[in-house]
């Protein structure tokens, strides 16, 4: 049989391997064309030229059909036969596997990625984005675990679509970064993985490694600079009599001035450490008992930030990049500075809101070395008050929500 088309990727990527199972149960072939984006194959101009977006998996038929996402790749295949009934039998079965496959993306996919890209140090460690995804990633489980337990395959009782993306994703998941003690605690996600994985017809597909336990950020070591030889030792210099010229008359620089927050009495609470500690211990159970066991009410204030002009924010990673802006022009006092500031919502609705520890009683003073603070509003918070310091922890957490209900999407800590 000829190949109905090119599928570029690599083995045993997840948005793959749907898309090679799909293919295996329609009895259609597909060639794989090895393209890792790592390797600069995404990019180059022969590439780009059929796939301008510079992405995998990617598909160009045999008539010059082309697709980039891998949903509409895998429902493509999916859709070439009737036989294997991959999509459903009926509207709401169909409705189902979509569901499905929307679950095995958005909550595990998405998850696992995070926690791949920040553990690998592919993006810059983060140790509350690590655990948000974690427990993102629990919460999905425990939603899988219990639709499981009394069902082999998702939907009805054969293979659909949503068992093919699910398998894949979990492949990934299970291979990369969840070790035997994740994998424990979800015994019926297990058993049907086993169970959609060991199918005959795509045995072939399903051969990642498992690991043993689960991924977890190393520091990379720094190099050890070489030591230098030592300066051989000078004769002690004369001390030369002063030379009287024009030039004693200038004035000298003026020292730089000092900041005013410099002056404050001294603190107990040190906000380096509590930078470190939110960085390296788990938020809830470690971070934010340390944080109101040391926390100096006198010497420091807390706020609570919210852009003021939501209704004009569009794509969720502009909103994200006017945080990094925010924050660095906050630089100047960043040693007087701790918070987080998040996203919430979804393109074209979303809001940006935030809370920050600022040393002294005028958080308006410390935060205006920002000129673009004008656009926030600037609300403090009394973390003696039960309200004020729940929410506090919820924005620490990133497990806030705003009060019109929208969901926590990205952040950004200043520390």
């Amino acid at each position: 049989m000829a190949p109905i088309g090119s599928l570029y990727g690599y083995p045993g990527h997840g948005k793959i391997v749907r898309a090679l199972a799909a293919a295996k149960y329609n009895g259609v072939e597909l060639d794989l064309v090895q393209t890792v984006p790592s390797n600069g194959d995404t990019q180059k101009p022969e590439y780009l030229a059929d796939f301008p977006y510079g992405k995998i998996p990617a598909f160009k038929g045999t008539d010059g059909f082309k697709l980039t996402e891998s949903r509409a790749i895998a429902r493509y295949i999916a859709g070439l036969s009737d036989n294997s009934k991959l999509l459903g039998t009926d509207a709401k079965s169909a409705a189902e596997v979509e569901q499905w496959i929307d679950f095995a993306d958005e909550e595990i996919w998405n998850n696992f990625v995070t926690i791949l890209l920040l553990t690998k140090n592919i993006l810059p460690y983060n140790k509350a984005a690590e655990t948000k995804a974690w427990d993102s990633l629990h919460r999905a489980s425990k939603f899988l675990e219990a639709s499981l337990k009394k069902k082999t395959f998702l939907v009805g009782h054969r293979v659909t679509l949503a068992d093919l993306t699910v398998a894949s994703n979990l492949q990934s998941l299970y291979g990369m970064i969840a070790g035997q003690e994740f994998r424990s605690q979800y015994p019926n996600t297990a058993r049907y993985y086993q169970t959609i994985a060991g199918q005959p017809t795509v045995l072939d597909l399903f051969k990642m490694e498992q690991r043993s336990e689960n991924a977890k950020f190393v520091a990379p070591k720094k190099e050890e600079k070489p030591k230098a030889a030592p300066a051989p030792k000078k004769e002690a210099a004369k001390p030369k009599a002063k030379e009287v010229d024009d030039e004693d008359d200038e004035p000298k620089a003026a020292p730089p001035p000092k900041n005013p927050l410099d002056s404050l009495p001294k603190s107990s609470f040190i906000l380096d450490e509590w930078k470190r500690t939110y960085s390296n211990e788990d938020t809830r159970p470690k971070a934010l008992p340390w944080f109101f066991e040391n926390f100096d009410y006198d010497g420091y204030s807390v706020v609570k930030l919210d852009y003021k002009y939501n209704d004009e924010l569009t794509l969720l990673f502009m909103s994200s990049n006017l945080i990094t802006g925010l924050h660095t022009r906050l630089e100047a006092n960043r040693k007087y500075i701790m918070g987080t500031m998040g996203v919430f919502g979804e393109n074209n609705n979303n809001a940006i809101s935030g809370v920050y520890v600022v040393r002294g009683q005028n958080p308006a003073e410390v935060l205006s070395c920002a000129p673009d603070i004008e656009s926030y509003s600037i609300t403090p918070l009394d973390l003696k008050k039960d309200e004020d310091k729940k929410l506090f922890e919820d924005y620490m957490a990133w497990e806030a929500v705003t009060p019109d209900g929208k969901q926590w999407a990205d952040g950004k800590i200043m520390k």
